[in-house]
């Protein structure tokens, strides 16, 4: 039954790109090193969930769906996308979580990049790839156990974060 939801999910994403005449665009994901280790270290219902995910699946079926009607599928780096989003985007337009990484996987697929925002900036990073900021700032709020609600408002939560 899971497996007929996704196919249909998949056959309606595939004519919309078709329809619109776009790419579609999602993150290169592999959770075979994640599943191994959960097996043995992690608890009983961080394994159903990562046995209940059916990203292979899915990359199957609408890598085999978007080729056959001729819709171009971007993999893209999946690297801070939820930080990315949940900073540059969720408070700013109202978005969930979900829907702002799903933006920033949008904007990567057609090469734009992210910037951090100034505030969070520290001086002598300035010249370092943009990623670095962002690890930097993933690092800070997982440190810090900051709840992704907490980046609604996230200037005031991540005060402190351009001291070294």
């Amino acid at each position: 039954q899971r497996q007929t939801s996704m196919r249909n999910i998949v056959c309606q994403v595939v004519f919309l790109a078709e329809f619109f005449e776009c790419a579609i665009a999602i993150e290169s994901l592999d959770f075979t090193k994640k599943k191994s280790i959960a097996r043995s270290e992690e608890g009983k219902v961080y394994n159903e969930m990562l046995v209940l995910l059916s990203t292979g699946m899915f990359r199957e079926a609408i890598l085999s769906r978007s080729r056959r009607f001729g819709v171009e599928l971007i993999k893209v780096n999946p690297a801070f996308t939820s930080v990315i989003g949940m900073i540059n985007y969720m408070g700013k337009y109202g978005l969930n979580s979900g829907t702002a990484a799903a933006l920033v996987i949008g904007r990567r697929a057609l090469k734009l990049s992210e910037k951090i925002p100034q505030c969070l900036l520290r001086l002598e990073d300035v010249n370092k790839h943009d990623w670095s900021h962002w690890r930097r700032v993933a690092s800070f709020i997982k440190l810090h156990r900051i709840l992704w609600t907490q980046l609604f408002q996230w200037r005031k939560t991540l005060e402190g974060i351009r001291s070294p």
